[in-house]
């Protein structure tokens, strides 16, 4: 569930550079400056400082031996069995001169049903609106959505009557839907699925060892060593969602897909794609590890 690692971060070393390109493929994070709001940001006016990365899933489970490797050196642990732990002792105390937190994988409605709603769920958003940084795996990605898609029937074309269980996230980034290991366990079905239940929202697929940084809410960019798939359906003509048995296929008519791997980058609110050379946002990912480390909580 949700984990919480303090880590202070030491110098760089020789093989510095190798772990951060390992970590970059197979994390999500956020970041936002350090204004002292208090208050969410309008969708499309938030500080342009503000990232936010979400990752969709690794094959590594040793989180605190990846934070000590890249020279975080105060991990703190958070285990969150029963929300009324949360509710009766809410260890706010954890976030004092932490700079990260960390949701692992597992299941979504674990960490929403025992971590949403709660004194340090709220801690967690100041403590992100402050310029914290709030990163998230797997299921941990999921839940960075306003609205995240839960379970459904993977690796088969969708059906109509299939269910799609999807529920509400945490919100940290408001319309899209994220579904994450989503080559390696055939989803795109689900994912064309849920939007063309919910064309507004743009549908987010994102491959193991990799990861999405979100700007403002407002685009965000592809890292890692696999692809993001973007499912579009604003302009979808037609869709028999609504009209056909429960056993039929979906149907939908001029739903766009874009594919996006390193360096690519995507625009929320033209919802258009961009490009960047990979080994450009290799070169910004090293650079921007070379600064004194801090606190590392997951």
């Amino acid at each position: 569930m949700a984990r919480t690692t303090r880590t202070k971060r030491g110098g760089n070393n020789g093989h510095g550079k190798a772990r951060r390109e390992s970590t970059a493929q197979s994390r999500t994070q956020t970041e936002r400056p350090s204004d002292g709001s208090l208050h969410p940001p309008a969708r499309t006016l938030a500080p342009s400082e503000a990232r936010r990365p979400v990752a969709g899933g690794s094959s590594s489970e040793d989180y605190q031996r990846t934070f000590r490797e890249l020279g975080c050196k105060d991990v703190v642990h958070l285990g969150i069995e029963q929300r009324a732990d949360l509710l009766l002792d809410p260890p706010l105390e954890l976030l004092e001169g932490a700079d990260v937190f960390f949701f692992t994988g597992g299941a979504q409605l674990k960490i929403t049903t025992r971590f949403a709603g709660t004194r340090l769920c709220s801690a967690v958003e100041e403590f992100y609106r402050r310029g914290g940084t709030v990163v998230g795996t797997s299921a941990g990605a999921s839940v960075m959505a306003d609205t995240m898609l839960v379970s459904g029937v993977s690796a088969e074309t969708h059906k109509i009557g299939e269910t799609l269980q999807m529920a509400p996230g945490l919100g940290f980034i408001r319309d899209v839907i994220i579904d994450q290991h989503f080559a390696e366990r055939g989803r795109i079905g689900r994912l064309l699925g849920a939007v063309a239940q919910n064309p507004r929202f743009i549908g987010l697929g994102i491959d193991e060892n990799t990861a999405i940084i979100v700007e403002r809410e407002e685009s965000f960019t592809v890292v890692g060593s696999g692809a993001v798939y973007v499912a579009d359906a604003e302009d979808v003509t037609y869709t028999n969602v609504a009209e056909e048995e429960r056993e039929r296929t979906l149907s939908l008519f001029n739903v766009r897909l874009h594919v996006l791997s390193q360096g690519d980058s995507f625009d929320l609110r033209t919802r258009r794609p961009s490009h960047e050379f990979a080994r450009t946002v290799e070169q910004k990912i090293d650079s921007s590890s070379h600064h004194p480390g801090n606190e590392v909580r997951h």
